[in-house]
């Protein structure tokens, strides 16, 4: 392997790392039209240990808007990353995930790990996701009390996502806001 071609291939390394971290920051934040830059229009998912797939990025983060709630903070923390680069063009990856979710109407707290595991291609000269999903090694569920709800009060980004004009949003955060949300449209003018 030629030292360009290394460089290279540690370039592409660095890409989707970024990339990988970009998905689970934008999933945390319910940042959707971020979220859809980060999957190729052929996605596909297998979240849950295979029992939520889905094809095609509009059906992928259509998903994602419908259980990713705001009165569900979460947190999603991505370690190590064994990526491998296939070829010039594709490549794969296993991440570790520690998830942590808060459901606000059904006072469950979760705590879970899992492997992820991305494929990847390079389309027009960027990294894009072309199918995702991750097993659970463990998930842990428990019942909270009201003290405990009355923590999650406080103004935080999604009480600004979820306070947000919808007209002021890309494609996907429209779908999340009008049909997670249950927002009206505004009338066209």
């Amino acid at each position: 392997m030629t030292l360009e071609e290394r460089i290279a291939r540690l370039e592409d390394i660095e890409a989707i790392r970024y990339l990988q971290a970009k998905y689970q920051r934008c999933l945390d934040t319910r940042d959707f039209d971020g979220l859809a830059e980060c999957f190729a229009d052929d996605v596909v998912s297998s979240y849950g240990n295979g029992s939520m797939s889905y094809n095609g990025k509009d059906a992928v983060l259509e998903f994602l808007c419908s259980v990713m709630t705001t009165d569900m903070p979460s947190s999603h923390l991505i370690h190590g990353g064994e990526i491998d680069i296939l070829d010039a063009e594709n490549a794969s990856a296993k991440w570790y995930l520690e998830d942590f979710l808060l459901h606000e109407k059904y006072l469950v707290k979760l705590h879970g790990a899992a492997i992820y595991t991305v494929l990847y291609a390079k389309r027009a000269g960027k990294w894009l996701i072309t199918n995702i999903g991750y097993e659970r090694c463990y998930e842990y569920f428990e019942f909270r009390g009201l003290l405990n709800l009355l923590t999650l009060r406080k103004k935080t980004f999604l009480k600004r996502v979820k306070n947000a004009d919808p007209e002021t949003m890309g494609k996907y955060g429209k779908i999340f806001q009008y049909k997670t949300l249950k927002k009206k449209k505004l009338k066209d003018r």
